[in-house]
């Protein structure tokens, strides 16, 4: 009974060991995944998909669609991991998928959607980071960005819940840096306009 402890405790050490040996970077995983490994996918999906939920239910304001839109957005990257080509990151791959398939979905809803606001507008303005902490209540921060267009709130969602750069942005928006930065400019004068408010 002893050594079968034993080699259960070794084997599960071993275990361990491999799993801490295996490159867990993105890009390894899509490899990985592309040659039908379930378990990267795991680990994939783990790591990413309350980012992708997030930035779907900031789109879609529906959690069912949202839930849908993140499914689609795997089976995709599952489906179709042979086509990354590492322009981007995969981050910002799986985000632009996310993205094409929300826009898919407001589209088939007949959704109008906002037009851009002047791409040449500098931000100069405070961070995003300090305007939502300056905030006290969360529920105030939620009704304000629900008050912003869904371009804008995706710009500063991924900007300041996914910590990405206004390069990911853009790549991820498929649109221009100067496009994020005149969306982040226009979002955080609107957020400290509502935050204001007594």
């Amino acid at each position: 009974m002893q050594l079968r402890k034993k080699l259960k405790a070794l084997k599960k050490r071993l275990v361990r060991m491999i799993r801490e040996n295996v490159d867990n970077s993105d890009d390894a995983l899509i490899r990985r995944i592309e040659r039908g490994d379930k378990a990267a996918m795991r680990v994939l999906y783990e790591r990413h998909s309350n980012g992708l939920t997030a930035f779907a239910r900031n789109r879609l304001k529906d959690p069912f669609e949202a839930a849908d839109v993140v499914q689609e957005t795997f089976l995709e990257v599952w489906t179709k991991a042979s086509t990354f080509e590492a322009r981007a990151s995969v981050r910002s791959w799986m985000f632009s998928i996310a993205r094409n398939k929300a826009v898919d979905r407001i589209r088939k809803s007949a959704k109008v959607i906002a037009s851009e606001p002047d791409e040449t507008i500098v931000d100069d303005g405070p961070a995003v980071e300090t305007i939502v902490s300056n905030a006290q209540d969360a529920e105030r921060v939620q009704h304000c960005l629900s008050e912003l267009s869904d371009a804008q709130r995706a710009a500063v969602t991924l900007s300041f819940f996914e910590e990405m750069t206004y390069r990911e942005i853009a790549e991820t928006e498929s649109v221009s840096e100067s496009t994020v930065k005149s969306r982040i400019h226009y979002a955080k004068k609107l957020l400290m306009h509502c935050l204001s408010k007594p």
